[in-house]
């Protein structure tokens, strides 16, 4: 999908930084909870001296994310800082005691974890803890330890502590992700029934169940935005699923939600403003990359965005000049599509020559994209390099493409040619010979597939082309298809309005050949037709006048 490509193109690694944290440590374990560990750990990190944190909360999250990477050594640090920040929170002391069991001690873990219990021996979510821990390490190997307290939790909450059907979800997530919802559900209503909004269990459910039906995830997490209005993490979590089910209209509805929450992230502006151009809001997808270029002036996926939009509105001196800044940077990692759009720019702006190169590398990064040849054959032909663009739009040509509009192209290149060629030349009769030739493969292959207004350019086309032939002196060939045009183009009444230009030319050429021919009743006839359309032609007028 065009959708999804684009918003690719513009996250691609961009680093994060927080617009703010207002919503403290608790976004923080709210995005280490769904997975988030990259945003988890700025926002624990950023928000740790804050007045409102819990340190030890935000040490032991801490050092999970440090588990995650396989930094055992920065966990434990975290960890016993966690300890001393507040002793009575067990779960640092259950993090200890998994780094212990992951280096195979499993008498000094057992001796943590019971430590860690004991801190509050009535809340059952700590003997979740340690079944979790367990089943970090080993899910096999420890299968019955984490029975052991699974069961335990379970028993001391009376069937109603959440974070077990939690730990039960994640269990089954990976090679059942029905029943993972299913139990990420129960977590959800067992917090509902406490006045308690599960954002983990919400999420997850959202992440498992959307494989398995895309609309029931949705709704959670509409439920879920309904319960948490205010949450950054449910505003998010819905606009990328929305996006991810490909509802790219209320997707970018949610993410405009989301960025006025305080707790977003430079990245998700990035992604809101790759949407914002998908959906055709060009001023609102510049303005949002603007907004990001003001405090990272350097970031050049928003340069992207900016040439993405300037070349969709055809502003291209100002997709040149965005284009300039995203290829100037050294830390830019180019696309085939920035080469393109910027090809084009320059194409568009008279820097032909330098267009050239740009697209060369955009081929080469595009194997599979022949059509890009035309571009190229274009870009050479502007360049007043006919004879490369007739080169290159007949590799295209042999390639078995083969479309009426490639057809007339190749037929206006050789025309082109035939230009910057000698007059009667072996190589000017060749070239211009070569024009007739494609376009009447042009003419033959459209038949009656196209308006009468197209079909007639086809003919006029094929009218200049004899002229050229004939030294811009009208023979019977040039009147042929001249007329010919002209019967397309009366066939239909709306015509008259659209192909003015088509038929001033057309009345000029027929006027001229009746003049050549003695027929100046005739010709008189087609000026007059002609200036209806361009009154204020005054050579015209003066060679009526003299008939």
């Amino acid at each position: 999908m065009k959708f999804k490509f684009v918003f690719s193109l513009v996250l691609g690694a961009a680093a994060l930084s927080a617009s703010a944290q207002q919503g403290g440590y608790q976004d923080g374990v709210d995005n280490y909870n769904a997975g988030r560990l990259d945003v988890a750990k700025i926002i624990l990190t950023n928000t740790m001296n804050e007045p409102q944190t819990d340190k030890a909360v935000s040490y032991f999250y801490l050092g999970s994310i440090a588990l995650d990477e396989n930094n055992v050594a920065e966990a434990k640090k975290n960890f016993e800082a966690g300890v001393a920040a507040n002793p009575k929170y067990g779960y640092n002391l259950i993090g200890l005691g998994e780094i212990d069991l992951r280096n195979g001690d499993k008498s000094a873990a057992e001796k943590q974890f019971k430590a860690g219990i004991e801190t509050d021996k009535k809340n059952p979510a700590l003997q979740t803890a340690v079944a979790r821990a367990y089943w970090s390490v080993d899910p096999v190997k420890y299968a019955k330890e984490i029975d052991k307290y699974i069961n335990k939790a379970l028993k001391d909450s009376k069937n109603t502590e959440a974070s077990v059907y939690v730990l039960l979800g994640d269990m089954k997530a990976k090679d059942n992700p029905g029943e993972a919802a299913g139990q990420y559900e129960m977590a959800i209503t067992q917090d509902d029934e406490k006045g308690n909004v599960n954002r983990e269990a919400y999420v997850k459910y959202a992440n498992t169940y959307f494989r398995v039906n895309p609309a029931f995830a949705i709704e959670k997490l509409e439920e879920f935005n309904q319960k948490a209005p205010n949450s950054a993490l449910a505003q998010r979590e819905l606009a990328e699923k929305y996006y991810d089910n490909e509802q790219f209209g209320r997707a970018c509805l949610q993410y405009g939600k989301y960025m006025e929450n305080p707790n977003h992230f430079q990245n998700d502006e990035q992604r809101y403003a790759g949407l914002l151009f998908s959906a055709k809001e060009y001023d609102k997808s510049m303005a949002t990359a603007r907004k990001v270029l003001a405090s990272d002036p350097e970031n050049y996926f928003m340069y992207r965005v900016l040439m993405l939009n300037e070349a969709a509105l055809e502003k291209w001196e100002d997709a040149v000049q965005s284009g300039d800044k995203l290829f100037g940077n050294p830390n830019a990692k180019l696309i085939a599509n920035d080469y393109i759009l910027y090809g084009k720019a320059l194409s568009n702006t008279g820097q032909a020559d330098k267009a050239v190169s740009i697209f060369e590398k955009a081929i080469q990064l595009n194997p599979d994209k022949p059509e890009l040849l035309t571009e190229l054959s274009a870009v050479y032909d502007r360049a007043g390099n006919q004879a490369k663009a007739v080169e290159v739009m007949k590799q295209y040509l042999d390639m078995g493409n083969g479309s009426v509009t490639d057809l007339l192209s190749m037929a206006r290149r050789y025309q082109s040619l035939a230009g910057t060629q000698t007059y009667g030349s072996d190589e000017f009769n060749t070239s211009i010979g070569e024009a007739l030739k494609y376009v009447d493969m042009a003419i033959e292959k459209a038949g009656d597939s196209l308006t009468s207004g197209s079909t007639a350019s086809l003919w006029r086309a094929k009218g200049q082309m004899l002229l050229a032939k004939n030294d811009s002196k009208p023979d019977e060939a040039v009147v042929a298809a001249y007329n010919k045009a002209l019967e397309y183009l009366n066939s239909e009444e709306k015509n008259k309005e659209t192909y003015k230009p088509y038929y001033g030319e057309i009345y000029r050429v027929l006027g001229a050949y009746n003049i050549v021919n003695n027929d100046n009743a005739k010709a008189k006839e087609y000026f007059a037709k002609y200036l209806e359309i361009y009154p204020d032609d005054a050579a015209i007028a003066e060679a009526m006048s003299k008939l």
